[in-house]
This record gives C-alpha cells, structure tokens and sequence, in this order.
C-alpha cells in the first residue's frame, strides 16, 4: 500500500485499493452455527514494507468476549493463520517453525473499552501477547469492524513483491455472555484445519 491505511475501524479507504474477500466457510462448531446473521466475516489484506495489514468486518448477532492472552479465541475474535514458507513445505501437513497463529480480540467486554489484543500461539517457541500490533475496532449493532497493523518484525521476515504465503483467515464466535467459549469458527479456507498448513488457503504479495 503505498500509503498506509489509519489504524481507525474505518474501511472507507480500503474499497479503492484493495480486494474485499470472503470467509464465511463453517470450519468448526457447525451444530452451534445458525446462518450468517450468527457469524459470517470478510476481510481485506495489504501491506508496505513495515506492516502487514488486515481490515475485517465480522457479522455477529451477539458480540461476547470475555477471556484474554491464550484464551482469547474463546470469544468473538479473529484469526490468522499464515505460512512464511510456503514453498519450501508445501506437502507438510504438520505445523512447523515458519507457521503463524495469530489471534485478535476486537475489546473486551465490549468492543469500544480501548483494550483489543493481540496473541501468538505458534510458533510455540515464541507464544505470547504481542504489543506492537495496532489494532482499532467499531460497532455497529450487528456488525463489527476491525483494522489491525501487524509488525513485519513479528515473523523474522523482510516482505518483497511476489512473496507467497499460505494464508488463513478466520472468526470465532461464542454467543453465551458471561461466558468463554469458542462456540463456531467461520474461515476463508473451507478446509481450514489449524494443524494441517496445506488445508490453508495462499496470499501472494503486489
């Protein structure tokens, strides 16, 4: 992106230079899943040389969200999976050291309270809150947004045009206040299995 997009919620900048996609593949808890109106996102994904960048709208009936740090996808919140070495391992069907898990609460309790977060779960080696990841979020009733910065410094990584990566991107859902639980998961990649890289679906940086 030659100029980065402001870190607000806002997407109105994002229509003009970027791709809208779609994530509404039900991937987990589709007994709790019960149509769009309960949990369908999309999403648009940039970049410059600092950051990679994620703009989100999440259609949510009931937004809950109540745990934090490695807890975090146990309420409403997004996903990102991404494999930096696409390539090299692209047969492996096990997590390894170039695979990402990210997770982003938009608030808690309530998106608005200034407090979203930021969490890597793998590699495992280095889980942990990540601080330096700007994220700003909006709701709208039955609709959220979120926009979020993620450092490229957090891979270990320097992104050139033409990089490819497996990619993922997924919300979970829980619709029980008061309470943390996953309770579905919508995804890009319909085949999505967290473990399995090669049922993720591919990025390729322009």
């Amino acid at each position: 992106m030659s100029t980065p997009p402001v870190i607000d919620g806002d997407w109105s900048e994002w229509k003009k230079v970027a791709r809208e996609y779609p994530a509404t593949h039900v991937v987990f808890g589709k007994a709790n899943w019960k149509n769009e109106d309960d949990l369908a996102g999309s999403y648009y994904v940039g970049w410059d040389l600092s950051y990679l960048y994620l703009a989100a709208k999440v259609r949510d009936d009931q937004y809950v969200q109540v745990a934090q740090g490695q807890d975090l996808y146990k309420g409403d919140s997004l996903e990102l999976l991404i494999d930096l070495d696409l390539l090299g391992d692209f047969y492996s069907a096990q997590l390894n050291g170039d695979d990402y898990q990210i997770g982003i609460s938009p608030g808690r309790p309530t998106i608005g309270d200034n407090n979203p977060e930021a969490y890597l779960w793998y590699p495992s080696s280095k889980a942990g809150k990540l601080n330096h990841v700007a994220i700003a979020a909006r709701y709208e009733g039955a609709i959220y947004r979120v926009e979020a910065a993620i450092p490229w410094s957090v891979f270990g990584v320097i992104p050139y045009k033409g990089m490819r990566m497996g990619f993922a991107f997924s919300v979970s859902d829980d619709d029980r206040p008061g309470n943390a639980v996953q309770e579905s998961m919508v995804s890009s990649a319909a085949g999505r299995t967290l473990t399995d890289p090669t049922s993720w679906g591919e990025v390729t940086l322009k």
